[in-house]
């Protein structure tokens, strides 16, 4: 979509086909479906299916962070990230319309966020990441979100603050972040977590595109951890948070 926008094409849909992490006893093309349900991108867009179905010629395009549109042809993009990383304001222009998109169809009931307080939601990545060994780059230590959450609850107020950590695991894992008062939902509902990281008023970032799509769509406060996809404008990084940034940002 962000491609489209940046060469000026036409936009053209195909459904959500291919997530990782799908639930035991849930296929493949039903975990799909959920999602495409769950996001509406494709809604009010032309179908990529329907425009092949008119004979359009199909080009492939393997590397689209350099190649030049041709007309009268479906230009078929697997994704985009050599571009959006380097145009990260693209994001943030089209996260309106992301938002917009994704409050169309049915979303969890989430309780407590009518308390008047600021809701803090951490994405603490482990099951699949851990401090050694495959996928360990994406691994952040405790100590150094925990540092972070301080810096956050002593500019917010902890009587003010309501915090939530989402993660994997055991809950004696997390215990540090229960002595701040965070509330643990640990293995909780995929679904259900991301729109958690939607409605929250502060969002702190792993190094996942899961919370990162989060922060896009909820257009809150992020508190970005820095990984391979940039922060959007206006997100917080660790160094902001010893300064005036942040509270201007949660004021």
């Amino acid at each position: 979509m962000i491609l489209a926008r940046m060469k000026g094409l036409i936009y053209a849909h195909s459904p959500v086909s291919d997530v990782a992490h799908s639930p035991l006893g849930v296929d493949d093309a039903t975990w799909s479906r959920q999602w495409e349900d769950f996001f509406n991108l494709g809604h009010g867009e032309v179908e990529a299916a329907g425009v092949e179905a008119k004979g359009y010629r199909l080009r492939k395009v393997e590397k689209p962070h350099r190649f030049l549109p041709r007309g009268k042809c479906l230009q078929v993009v697997a994704h985009c990230h050599k571009v959006t990383d380097h145009h990260p304001e693209a994001w943030a222009g089209i996260s309106p319309l992301l938002r917009e998109r994704y409050l169309l169809s049915p979303k969890p009931d989430l309780s407590g966020y009518d308390d008047g307080k600021i809701q803090i939601a951490v994405h603490l990545r482990r099951g699949d990441v851990g401090s050694t060994g495959r996928f360990s780059e994406r691994f952040t230590d405790d100590e150094i979100v925990l540092e972070r959450l301080r810096k956050v609850l002593a500019a917010v107020g902890p009587e003010r603050a309501r915090v939530r950590l989402f993660s994997q695991g055991a809950p004696d894992s997390f215990a540090a972040f229960t002595d701040l008062g965070a509330t643990l939902h640990l293995d909780d509902d995929v679904f259900e977590t991301f729109h958690h990281f939607v409605r929250s008023d502060v969002l702190f970032l792993a190094k996942s595109t899961f919370s990162y799509l989060g922060g896009v769509i909820g257009g809150n406060v992020c508190i970005y951890e820095p990984f391979w996809h940039p922060g959007l404008p206006g997100w917080l990084k660790p160094e902001d948070l010893d300064g005036l940034r942040l509270k201007e940002a949660i004021a």
